[in-house]
């Protein structure tokens, strides 16, 4: 019998290992990545296509095209498709990210095969309903007009500009006007560049029969393929100078703080430890700058740093809100744990809860085929090395106080922080 007075003993994960992706190219030169397993009755189809937000001269025109895709298609129109879904207990989306535009079907393994031909059409053979299009296009262009009276945002997109640069696609900020200027015309334009197989990658993943497999592998074939150029445009980023920018919203009740420095990319040998670093500085609630600026000094709810990795580049990021008394504070005090980081290495208990955090990370990509899957995708969404799973268990192994001190030493100087300050400026201690 379990004795449940007694806490289960705590123990390291030891070696984790992921199964290997399997990948075929089909006769229209679309990609098929499989991984098969697990213990439900559940499968999962994901279709990613070159191009997204960030190639084309609007963003909002590639996440329209994305969200009109299950709006209609030659053969049903959006009511018929939803019943479909609902019906067979499925779920359907499709959204674009920075270079990519993605369909994805979760649906028990029995129904799959019955629901993926309504996925294709809606890729092939979209309607772009202009009903639907003017519902969605006013509904992005007020939820604009809501965004740009938030401070979080604000701030935030202008630290990208400080951190990509001023002409750097990641940089624009569209006005509801020009949201509202975007045509019909404009989607079926995209939905033409990126409609092609021999730029596209399915992901298979689940509880499939071989029988499914290749019925599904017919259907895909069906995708066209023509030989062009991949509508992916990769710009590296040009950080502008160190320095505060300052956006002033008189009468906002808060004040919202964006803090970047440029960092190495993904496939530095230096960028899991540096990314451990910066976890132990602000990436979970036990993060030094948490214990610091929310527990001692009260000076936000919440304060996170991250660094992320794009095809452009990598930044570190830090974030939080206060209120605009304490923007200079709160600036202040981010600048002193970057250089305590430098010169107090982590004591045994803050290593202890780093290493158990990046650890519980790691083995949660291990938890269904669905997560391991994930792990796939972003290698060709994000551009993730392929060892990144096992170059992460290396850096968790080798991790120590000294080598925390030395990449914050190396990468995480205060004096190259670009910092975005949104608030009512009248009111802030800068």
């Amino acid at each position: 019998m379990l004795d449940r007075t007694k806490a289960p003993e705590i123990r390291p994960f030891g070696r984790l290992s992921i199964p290997d992706e399997h990948t075929e190219t089909l006769s229209n030169g679309l990609v098929l990545h499989t991984l098969f397993g697990g213990d439900q009755d559940v499968a999962r189809l994901n279709i990613i296509a070159d191009g997204g937000t960030y190639d084309c001269a609007r963003q909002c025109t590639a996440s329209f095209a994305a969200e009109l895709l299950r709006e209609g298609n030659s053969k049903s129109d959006s009511e018929t498709i939803a019943d479909i879904v609902d019906y067979n207990g499925a779920w359907f989306n499709s959204f674009a990210s920075s270079h990519h535009t993605s369909m994805q079907l979760s649906a028990l393994s029995s129904k799959l095969v019955t629901l993926a031909p309504t996925m294709i059409d809606c890729l092939t053979a979209p309607t772009f309903p202009a009903e639907a299009f003017e519902i969605i296009r006013g509904k992005g262009a007020a939820k604009q007009r809501l965004n740009l009276s938030r401070v979080s945002f604000l701030s935030a997109a202008d630290n990208r500009r400080m951190s990509a640069g001023a002409s750097h696609p990641e940089s624009r900020i569209p006005t509801p006007d020009e949201i509202e200027a975007i045509s019909r015309d404009c989607l079926i334009d995209f939905h033409r560049q990126i409609l092609n197989s021999r730029h596209i990658h399915a992901y298979l993943c689940g509880r499939v029969s071989n029988q499914d497999l290749s019925q599904l592998c017919r259907l895909l074939e069906q995708i066209d393929g023509r030989d062009c150029i991949s509508p992916v445009n990769i710009v590296p980023y040009a950080p502008e100078a160190p320095g505060i920018s300052r956006i002033d919203r008189p009468g906002s009740l808060q004040c919202a703080v964006t803090m970047s420095i440029p960092a190495i990319p993904r496939y530095h040998p230096d960028y899991n430890l540096l990314r451990m670093t910066v976890t132990a500085l602000g990436g979970y609630f036990g993060s030094r700058l948490m214990m610091n600026i929310r527990e001692d000094k009260g000076y936000t709810y919440g304060i996170s740093a991250a660094l992320l990795g794009a095809r452009e580049g990598g930044c570190t990021v830090i974030s939080a809100q206060c209120d605009n008394s304490h923007a200079g504070a709160l600036i202040d005090e981010t600048r002193a744990e970057l250089v305590r980081m430098a010169e107090v290495p982590l004591d045994d208990d803050e290593l202890r809860r780093l290493k158990f955090n990046v650890a519980s990370d790691l083995a949660s990509t291990l938890d269904t085929p669905m997560t391991m899957m994930d792990y796939y995708e972003l290698r060709r969404t994000v551009g993730v090395p392929d060892d990144y799973f096992y170059a992460r268990q290396k850096a968790l192994a080798e991790i120590s106080p000294e080598i925390v001190c030395e990449m914050a030493r190396r990468y995480l100087n205060p004096e190259a922080l670009r910092i975005s300050v949104a608030g009512d400026l009248s009111k802030s201690d800068l």
